[in-house]
């Protein structure tokens, strides 16, 4: 049995059978349902919300709020082994993107405050948006999986994904830690270090196994105002299983920092002075992609 197989063949990965393919312009197959296995950091927190609306003029949706302002979630992913590249190679790479949740224009949404958990939103009727994309080379350089994740990502489901390749490094320099670097063109753009949540006391566990209704994530317009490296707008479905920590942001222990040298990634996050409130670690994140609701399912 190969890598490939002793990865993926993960029993929970077992009941999402291929179920189509698309061939990406740069010349990788990509399976459908995509599956994804990865350690992750989330920082979970609050954005400013005129700042944030000024890139959804042109959109159909906005926004929901934590007390007036946006819950945005920041994911740093460490993916070891995805369906992003040939089948016979478990395509590693590494990926940081921010999300939030949205309404329908008509139905703005806002939520209460009442403790740093209130910005992992979990409220019926609201999308996942996903709105900036960032994909990197592995850690020993392997650069298969990022470009083909870029590619499939962008034609496929619309992911707001830039074209270029990030240098990124997700890295757990002690027993205690985990750290996530990027640049981007040779920008700086951010810099994380957080104490694991599963070894600070009073820690909250969450294992979770879901798959969410169907057209639940969603991915942005192209803005004819501001062009930008958004391909399609999409919506649709993914599963996911992890073992979660998570632990309020501790000063004393954690430091981000967002720059704002390109405008692309961190410069967009930046000034919509984002502020850290809850952070998430696990080693066992399983995610699984499947294809738009737009796809038809006949001729």
């Amino acid at each position: 049995m190969s890598i490939k197989e002793k990865k993926l063949s993960d029993k929970w990965f077992q009941q999402w059978t291929q179920t189509d393919s698309y061939l990406a312009s740069d010349g990788h197959v990509n399976r459908i349902p995509l599956r994804l296995s990865s350690s992750n950091v989330i920082v979970y927190g609050s954005a400013n919300l005129s700042k944030v609306l000024k890139e959804f003029e042109h959109e159909d949706h906005r926004p929901v709020t934590v007390a007036g302002e946006v819950p945005v979630q920041l994911w740093c992913n460490n993916f070891i082994d995805t369906d992003c590249g040939p089948s016979d190679r478990i395509n590693p790479y590494l990926e940081i993107w921010y999300s939030f949740p949205v309404t329908a224009k008509s139905k703005p949404l806002d939520l209460p405050y009442e403790s740093p958990f209130s910005y992992n939103v979990e409220a019926p009727d609201t999308l996942v948006w996903c709105h900036r994309v960032l994909c990197g080379p592995a850690k020993d350089g392997d650069t298969v999986g990022a470009l083909a994740a870029i590619a499939g990502g962008r034609e496929i489901w619309g992911f707001p994904k830039h074209p270029g390749l990030a240098n990124l490094n997700f890295d757990y320099p002690d027993s205690e830690t985990v750290t996530f670097k990027g640049s981007l063109q040779d920008n700086e753009i951010i810099a994380l270090k957080v104490k694991r949540p599963e070894n600070i006391d009073g820690h909250v566990v969450v294992e979770v196994d879901q798959l969410t209704p169907p057209g639940t994530c969603i991915t942005p317009r192209q803005n004819p105002k501001k062009p930008s490296f958004v391909s399609k707008q999409t919506r649709y479905s993914q599963a996911f299983a992890a073992t979660m920590y998570f632990a309020p942001w501790d000063d004393n222990t954690d430091s981000l920092v967002v720059c704002d040298n390109e405008q692309y990634f961190g410069g967009l996050l930046k000034s919509w002075s984002f502020k850290p409130a809850l952070k998430m670690h696990c080693s066992d994140l399983r995610i699984v992609a499947f294809k738009p609701d737009g796809w038809s399912k006949s001729f």
